[in-house]
């Protein structure tokens, strides 16, 4: 075991973050750690890295006096030294660079004829071998590696740090976590500065690297493509689920039905016990009917599940319908300064009730096309056309719809002055905002509030033509999972620049793409044109008219194999694993059989518990709530069961094609 937290409990003064949290980190694991914004991921990586200490439990950190080598990475991460981009990846590693500069110190020296030769070379063979002890340079050559993948040329590595960008400086500093981690690496948010490109290496790296991976993150494509495990933090407590990002979704969704079954049945048992306290209380058996009060109210009472907690339920009302056809773009470009970004598009049509994404890398002009349309700016060439009866609605990343004077509640109610309190306060409570959130001033709120409060207010307008630019940046999972669902059922047409590739997988019907001065339209959604949207066009090439598959869940979970850094290298799907087939077919089957025995075993467990209710005095509430715990616990273990039986009968299904 590399790292554990055991019922932890953790308290910001009256604010109690964590409540008996519990989490084991072994070899050979890439766990995916999910929550809202503020339920406490990055605070349990601050535990392990004894940033913080715990009120209660106990944490058994990866330190290096357990020699274990951990990389950590974090978006407020400063450089530590004021040197090249290659030695703040490589200041973790003094030693090597000590021994780099003496050898080198060494060889000049060698080179003077009125040195002592023997004794420079006999202390040049020694550090050389202190040198390569240290794997100096494989390090060096491993380092140079990861920052060409995450976008550095070799230019770069000789630039001063403090020269570069935030986002530059991120990337170094994810660089040197990777080097550091050869045993763990615990990464938050490290796909948030990364283009396609790198991205796509990072995944391809976690998938194969030997180090132990954790990693927070809101994109959910990533998970998928690299987790086996998922701790999920919710109101402070953990759960643990076996699997990527898409299997925890569906085993979430079966303890919601049986939480809602259990609640369903502890309702009609209260409702018979009050019935039974109301008929008794004053007759012959009051005796009995107080004891079932008393027994009422000492009942640990399930909450109601509701799903709408789970997301935050959006609609988009149109103001009316329009045309068929919502935008029209007629020869036209964008750009600043005269100068056009791409190639006149010659014409483009959108059509109501059409979704269409626009992807590029950076400063294509994706953005600058939105706010062009939205009338913010003029078109460098050509023009375009809205639809009849269109309302054109526009987010944009900085959120300038919103009134800084402005509380949450007055932002709402100054779009339609005459609306009740009352319906202003059912309005911001589909988002999220009650209490007295609706009297926090807009400058207080958080980038993801402000990112909801924007999103409210176009809502409140109304619209039937969404210009949509990064709708899901600093929002949380649940909250991306709403937005997806709001775009999917708004009527009206919507034009989404994203580099969430979840999103414009669940929404888009077309894509435009922005690449390398050129600007072209393709009917189909991100499944279909996968590697086109990646700028991987020597994929495509190779593979002819054929795209990569859509984002599938692995089969049950591997042992990673060992890792080569190969920057040049960007895999769309896990690496096979390098066993023979036959093995690996006999430990397919092994596991299915132990899955099905592991079913078989539950489904009788839960058959003989359920006899055993069924001829219970329901009136004995302590002893049947006992019974009813076991059986929901009995029901879950089921459930999981059988996805991982499914898990592993399609990984032995695949394994024999």
């Amino acid at each position: 075991m590399l790292a554990s937290l055991n019922h932890v409990d953790l308290r910001f003064g009256p604010q109690e973050v964590l409540k008996d949290v519990t989490w084991a980190i072994q070899e050979g694991e890439c766990w995916g750690v999910i929550g809202r914004n503020g339920a406490g991921k990055s605070t349990v990586f601050k535990l392990l890295l004894g940033q913080v200490e715990a009120d209660g439990g106990t944490v058994v950190r990866p330190t290096k006096e357990r020699g274990i080598r951990m990389g950590h990475y974090a978006q407020d991460l400063v450089p530590e030294t004021h040197g090249s981009v290659l030695e703040e990846a490589l200041a973790a590693f003094g030693d090597v660079e000590r021994l780099q500069h003496e050898m080198r110190e060494l060889e000049h020296r060698m080179g003077e004829a009125s040195e002592d030769l023997t004794e420079v070379m006999d202390r040049y063979q020694k550090v050389t071998e202190a040198f390569e002890h240290l794997d100096g340079f494989s390090i060096r050559a491993r380092a140079e590696s990861i920052l060409q993948a995450l976008g550095f040329s070799a230019l770069d590595f000789e630039r001063p740090v403090e020269t570069l960008s935030g986002g530059q400086k991120s990337r170094v500093m994810l660089a040197k976590a990777i080097l550091q981690g050869q045993d763990l690496l615990l990464l938050d948010e490290p796909t948030n500065h990364l283009d396609l490109p790198s991205l796509r290496w990072l995944e391809g790296f976690i998938q194969d690297a030997d180090a132990t991976v954790a990693i927070i993150s809101h994109d959910r494509y990533f998970l998928d493509k690299i987790a086996t495990e998922i701790l999920e933090l919710e109101q402070g407590r953990s759960r643990i689920y076996e699997g990527n990002y898409s299997e925890f979704m569906e085993k979430k969704e079966q303890e919601l039905e049986l939480l809602e079954r259990h609640y369903e049945q502890q309702q009609t048992y209260i409702k018979n016990q009050e019935e039974y306290i109301r008929r008794n209380i004053a007759g012959q058996n009051t005796k009995q009917a107080r004891g079932r009060r008393t027994h009422l109210s000492k009942l640990d009472r399930i909450q109601k599940p509701l799903r709408d907690r789970r997301k935050v339920k959006f609609s988009f009302p149109e103001t009316q319908r329009c045309g068929d056809v919502a935008l029209v773009l007629e020869n036209a470009s964008v750009g600043w300064d005269g100068k056009a970004l791409y190639t006149p598009l010659e014409q483009l049509q959108i059509k109501r009730g059409q979704k269409m994404g626009i992807v590029g890398l950076n400063g294509t002009g994706k953005s600058t096309l939105l706010k062009a349309i939205a009338e913010e700016i003029p078109f460098i060439a050509g023009q375009t056309r809205l639809g009849s009866q269109v309302k054109v609605g526009y987010f944009d990343q900085h959120h300038r719809n919103l009134d800084p004077r402005n509380t949450v509640f007055q932002q709402i109610h100054a779009v339609n002055p005459q609306s009740v309190k009352q319906d202003v306060l059912g309005f911001l409570a589909k988002f999220q905002f009650r209490g007295d959130e609706v009297d926090k001033p807009v400058t207080a709120l958080s980038g993801g509030e402000r990112a909801r409060l924007s999103i409210a207010t176009l809502i409140r307008h109304g619209v039937n033509l969404l210009l949509l630019d990064e709708p899901t940046n600093h929002m949380d999972i649940p909250s991306m999972e709403a937005m997806e669902d709001t775009i999917l059922s708004f009527t009206g047409a919507a034009i989404v620049v994203t580099h969430d590739r979840y999103l414009l997988g669940r929404v888009a019907d077309s894509l435009l793409r922005i690449h390398e001065g050129k600007a072209e339209y393709r009917e189909g959604g991100y499944e279909d044109h996968q590697a086109w949207v990646d700028l991987d066009l020597g994929q495509e090439d190779e593979a002819g008219s054929q795209e990569p598959d859509p984002p599938q869940k692995p089969a049950s979970p591997q042992a990673k194999p060992s890792s080569a850094v190969r920057p040049q290298t960007f895999p769309t799907k896990p690496v096979a694993i390098d066993k023979d087939k036959q093995r690996a077919l006999k430990r397919f089957e092994k596991q299915v059989a132990e899955a099905e025995v592991k079913v078989s075993d539950l489904e009788a467990k839960l058959a003989d518990l359920q006899k055993e209710m069924a001829g219970m005095d329901p009136s004995d509430w302590h002893a049947f709530s006992v019974r009813l715990d076991a059986q929901k616990a009995l029901e879950a273990d089921l459930a999981y069961a059988m996805s991982d039986w499914e898990a592993a009968q399609s990984a032995l299904e695949e394994a024999q094609r």
